[in-house]
């Protein structure tokens, strides 16, 4: 698996491997892109982000973006025009990279791949199941960050 230079993998106790910034980001610059090929849910990996109802973009191969970990408090977000993790504000260098899961997935629980979360954040959601189980308050935060798809939900 080739690693970007710009960002690093690491093993953080507890939260497993991850990805930290090895330079500083500005608010709005690309870090990583999405790479993969669309599937069903069927056919695609836990590793797989939501596109549609059943539209996942997923890969056979292993990419640095497979160790981003999901973060209640998160430094970038996925820019679906640009197909691109790109930072929410300023990162510095050794910040680790995250983004809410929540802000693509839909239903984690139907297919077991709901989690306590470690994020370590102060506002942070202790588990996370997706999109579906927030309140309306918590779908309005995270409204900025949402996929197309999870936009047209909101009102759910």
């Amino acid at each position: 698996m080739h690693i970007p230079r710009h960002v690093k993998s690491v093993v953080i106790r507890g939260k497993g491997r991850a990805l930290i910034a090895n330079r500083g980001f500005k608010k709005g610059e690309i870090i990583l892109p999405l790479k993969g090929i669309i599937r069903k849910c069927s056919e695609s990996t836990p590793d797989a982000v939501q596109l549609g109802r059943d539209r996942f973009i997923d890969s056979d191969h292993r990419y640095a973006e497979d160790h981003i970990n999901h973060g209640c408090c998160p430094t970038m977000k996925i820019d679906f025009d640009r197909m691109s993790f790109v930072a929410i504000n300023d990162i510095k260098k050794g910040e680790e990279l995250t983004y809410s899961y929540l802000s693509t997935e839909h239903d984690l629980v139907k297919d077991g791949l709901d989690f306590d979360c470690g994020c370590g954040s102060k506002n942070c959601l202790k588990k996370i199941r997706g999109f579906k189980f927030l309140n309306k308050r918590q779908k309005l935060e995270l409204e900025p960050l949402l996929s197309p798809f999870l936009k047209k939900k909101i009102k759910d």
